[in-house]
């Protein structure tokens, strides 16, 4: 069996993603893991296809007109790609909410009352609902689940890596040798309603989704921007691309919800470099195109009006959180914002 020493949470980051969006692998060899995003996938077949016959792949790459960090993650594609016979694909790993994990959780509980609560919460139709409310309601228990959650989520990898002959040792390194997702979000957030507070036609920004909260490894990030009906939104789409290569180091995702000034939930802006029917034939927007960069997928997803006009934290024209913002977010973003505002 083949031994190798694997950073978990890269491993975790890259088995959780959405094979719909990018895919994880782990190198043979080494242990290296490696996230491809489809789109970057797509991108390096695109400037493939154009470069002269004898170019080498370096030379390709380097003369991208996209970011560094962008030209790492196609060296990566192009590595994988290359030599995928010595990777391995972690997309097949399932993590799942187990009703015996919260059976077995409840046992380990040592204060009384907190495990008949949880006794009685796991029991009949809603269990889960009902364990997190009652588990996030003490500091001690949820910490302990959040822990006794990771070892489980590690003992399904190991035995998932063991099915395919590798024993594998967990690099766990300590929380300062490597940047805490959400701080690492949230100064995404940051740069991104700095620049887009400029935009003609933006007229507020808000705040969204799990980062309102205190989830410790929030899986994305949800801004609302609200627009005016004449805006060009080629600017606001690629500062919601520049975010969405951010949330990518970490292999998170980005949304950006658009509404309209009478409140109206309009779409997504579109997350493609190129817009319209003519380069993305998959598009699912109903009217692809006929607006640039406004996807208006509204068959998959529509925005409540209630959370349009009271979003959870509201980060401009003025900070306004309607939630206890958690600390990270109060010292991170909300206090720049406020000092910048004047506020």
């Amino acid at each position: 069996m083949r031994k190798l020493k694997i950073d978990w949470s890269d491993f975790e980051i890259a088995a959780e993603a959405d094979s719909a969006e990018s895919r994880g692998y782990v190198q043979l060899q080494t242990g290296a893991v490696f996230s491809v995003t489809n789109e970057t996938a797509e991108q390096l077949q695109e400037l493939l296809a154009v470069a002269a016959a004898d170019a080498s792949i370096d030379a390709v790459i380097a003369a991208a007109e996209v970011p560094d960090w962008q030209k790492d993650a196609l060296r990566e594609a192009w590595t994988v790609e290359e030599s995928l016979g010595h990777y391995l694909d972690v997309s097949e790993v399932e993590f799942s909410d187990e009703y015996r994990d919260l059976e077995d959780f409840t046992a380990t509980v040592e204060d009384p009352a907190v495990r008949r609560q949880l006794e009685a919460a796991i029991e009949g139709p809603g269990a889960f609902r009902r364990f997190r409310n009652v588990v996030h309601g003490t500091i001690l228990e949820r910490e302990q689940w959040y822990a006794f959650q990771a070892n489980r989520r590690r003992e399904t990898a190991a035995a998932w890596l063991a099915g395919h002959d590798i024993e594998v040792e967990w690099i766990l390194p300590a929380p300062s040798t490597r940047p805490r997702s959400r701080d690492h979000l949230l100064a995404g957030v940051l740069v991104f309603v700095r620049a887009v507070q400029q935009l003609p036609g933006v007229t507020r920004i808000a705040l969204l989704g799990s980062l309102t909260g205190d989830k410790p490894e929030p899986k994305d990030v949800d801004m609302l921007v609200t627009v005016s009906d004449e805006i060009d939104l080629t600017p606001l789409a690629k500062a919601g691309r520049k975010l969405g290569g951010h949330a990518q180091q970490l292999n998170r995702g980005v949304d950006v919800f658009l509404a309209n000034e009478r409140g109206e939930y309009i779409g997504r802006t579109c997350h493609w470099r190129e817009c319209g029917p003519r380069f993305r034939a998959t598009c699912d927007a109903l009217h692809c195109g006929q607006r640039h960069y406004l996807h208006d997928d509204f068959r998959a997803l529509r925005l409540k009006k209630a959370v349009i006009e009271a979003p959870p934290i509201e980060l401009w024209p003025q900070v306004n959180a309607r939630v206890t913002p958690p600390a990270d977010v109060e010292r991170l973003l909300l206090a720049p914002l406020r000092t910048q505002q004047g506020s």
